[in-house]
């Protein structure tokens, strides 16, 4: 098998295991590195998404790969087609109150871009699913924002707690970095497929665009991948009235006063932080720095990985290396 249509079996093959069957555009955009599932590590010839489509045919007709309406997925598979059509019925009424919700952010002081992640981000909720968000915080104000967007949305109610076992429509801030700290050093397939499907809910153009050239090490793994601005139905409208909240609380804030929250509110939450459970299992990722606030104790990424890496292996593709974790806790 050449090493694009392994590529492309490959990719089909990622996404059957979370149930999530691909369109041939899609594939062609988060398509696995080549270079990563090629035992013979040769460069590949320049092609387009016609060809991909081709190939996913080829792989049709080999019996690897199965399709339905426009969707492929491994053979065999053809019920995850439904879910995902059905997920997608969800999220779409789940991105409503999303974006009802999120709207408020607006008023939270030094908060710089919210992107959505998650199953959201990817139009692929269940009933139960939280809106998992990422968040950049102004460098120096990173648990003052933190503080104040937990505070808000715990009066609206619509804050996840760490002890929710289910938490359906409740906002889960569960990464903040700052401004000055865009770059994602937890480098993996996994991370790499994730970041690639954030959606841009509350953030500048510009900002956006320097996340994804901080973040460039994406295209080691998606070879095809280019981040997209272009999601307006999945964009907060500013709301001036809003946004000069949030400016009179940075004047007030840009002070002496401002410095004694920001170090009162890291004492709190880190000691907070560090008394909580989840905080030390294992088989997650737990980051607390003033540059960046990561919350995934429990992750879903060592399972894919390790699924995804014997999948492959039984398909007959001979990748020079198995896939790695980010570094998650042993």
């Amino acid at each position: 098998m050449d090493n694009l249509k392994s590529s492309i079996l490959a990719t089909v093959a990622y996404y059957d295991i979370i149930d999530f069957p691909l369109k041939s555009e899609e594939v062609y955009k988060y398509l696995i590195n080549p270079g990563r599932i090629s035992i013979l590590n040769k460069p590949i010839d320049d092609f387009e998404q016609d060809d991909v489509a081709k190939q996913l045919e080829n792989l049709v007709k080999l019996n690897f790969v199965g399709s339905w309406e426009g969707y492929y997925f491994l053979k065999g598979r053809e019920r995850i087609c439904l879910k995902r059509l059905e997920r997608a019925g969800i999220a779409q009424a789940k991105w409503k109150k999303f974006l009802n919700v999120s709207r408020w952010l607006q008023s939270v002081p030094y908060v710089r871009g919210i992107f959505a992640s998650g199953s959201m981000a990817m139009n692929n909720t269940s009933e139960d699913s939280d809106f998992d968000v990422l968040i950049i915080a102004k460098p120096g104000r990173i648990y003052t924002a933190r503080l104040l967007l937990l505070v808000l949305t715990s009066l609206m109610r619509t804050r996840r707690r760490w002890f929710d076992l289910k938490a359906p429509n409740k906002l889960c801030f569960n990464h903040h970095i700052t401004e000055d700290n865009l770059h994602i050093g937890h480098h993996s397939l996994y991370n790499a497929q994730s970041y690639a499907h954030l959606k841009p809910v509350l953030v500048s153009k510009e900002l956006f665009e320097k996340f994804f050239t901080a973040n460039n090490w994406i295209n080691r793994y998606l070879y095809n991948f280019r981040a997209s601005y272009d999601y307006s139905n999945r964009r907060v409208s500013t709301r001036s009235d809003l946004v000069l909240v949030a400016k009179i609380l940075e004047f007030v804030l840009n002070t002496k006063l401002g410095d004694w929250l920001e170090e009162w509110a890291k004492r709190y939450q880190q000691n907070r932080i560090n008394k909580n459970p989840k905080t030390h299992d294992s088989g997650g990722r737990v980051i607390v720095n003033d540059k960046e606030l990561e919350f995934h104790p429990n992750s879903f990424e060592k399972y894919l990985i390790n699924k995804y890496n014997q999948t492959i292996k039984d398909l007959g593709i001979l990748a020079p290396f198995p896939e790695q974790d980010s570094g998650l806790t042993i």
